[in-house]
């Protein structure tokens, strides 16, 4: 018997012995490695404007994010899914999940205090509340000073939500050098902040008659164009059309409505 508890012992300290990696592991990710993958994939799908496979990619997110408990990431799915809600102007569901988050901020720390109030900015904005929400935008924008690119993310989304504002131009352009100048250096953290800042740059120049216009146009093209988001490109061209339609260069105009045409599926130019 003594023989017997003697190999058991043995056996369990072998085990034990074998169960240690040379580099201690105490932190798993598989979870986690998944939930961000299908964050990235809602993402895209978002960018690309195919708003139903992204809901359903935040969803595949969400569920390994709550596997994972990992509380804030949980958090952001919730309002990434608002997000799409209130452009689609469904606004219950849409306070619902800005309702979950909140209750993971409130009762169990999750860091989500900035991330609602920009949803809540934004729900603002969609049910015609302009001033709240560009007070709140610009607010976030201070909020975020320590860091640039959240900044002025927040700052160009304060001059969007509000429906008199003055854009002031060089201010505008020099956010803009400041976000190329980090993308070029590879410090750029969020490309959709700069998709964000140069699709408005040129929409807002060519809204204002402005004579950068054409040169805005042509950078977010090339934008676009590198990212493949082909449905940007194609709102790109149609703000071609209407500057030149503006400047009456029906030689363009035509050029540039073949050009935006070419980008229907049903199109014979593809």
């Amino acid at each position: 018997m003594i023989r017997g508890l003697v190999l058991v012992i043995v056996f369990v300290l072998i085990n034990i012995s074998c169960s240690s990696a040379p580099e201690k592991q105490y932190r798993v990710t598989k979870y986690l490695d998944l939930a961000n993958t299908w964050m990235a994939r809602g993402d895209r799908k978002r960018q690309e404007e195919k708003l139903d496979l992204a809901l359903s990619n935040y969803n595949t997110g969400l569920k390994y994010a709550h596997l994972r408990n990992d509380l804030k990431l949980m958090g952001v799915l919730q309002l990434k899914k608002a997000t799409i809600y209130i452009n689609q102007s469904r606004f219950e569901p849409a306070l619902k999940l800005i309702a979950e988050a909140q209750a993971l901020h409130k009762y169990e720390g999750a860091e989500l205090e900035l991330p609602i109030r920009a949803l809540e900015a934004k729900l603002a904005h969609a049910k015609g509340h302009f001033k709240e929400a560009s007070a709140s935008a610009l607010a976030l924008s201070e909020a975020y000073k320590d860091d640039n690119e959240r900044s002025i993310y927040y700052r160009w989304l304060g001059v969007m939500y509000s429906s008199d504002s003055i854009v002031l131009w060089e201010e505008m352009d020099r956010d803009l050098r400041l976000l190329n100048n980090l993308k070029a250096r590879g410090e750029l953290e969020n490309i959709e902040i700069l998709s964000f800042v140069v699709y408005n740059n040129a929409l807002w120049k060519v809204r204002d008659k402005h004579a950068q216009a054409q040169i805005a146009i042509e950078q977010a093209i090339a934008h676009f164009s590198e990212l493949e988001l082909t449905n940007k490109v194609r709102d790109c061209y149609a703000l071609a059309v209407k500057l030149y339609q503006a400047h009456g260069s029906e030689d363009k105009v035509d050029y540039f409505l073949k050009r935006l045409d070419s980008f229907n599926p049903h199109s014979k130019a593809q």
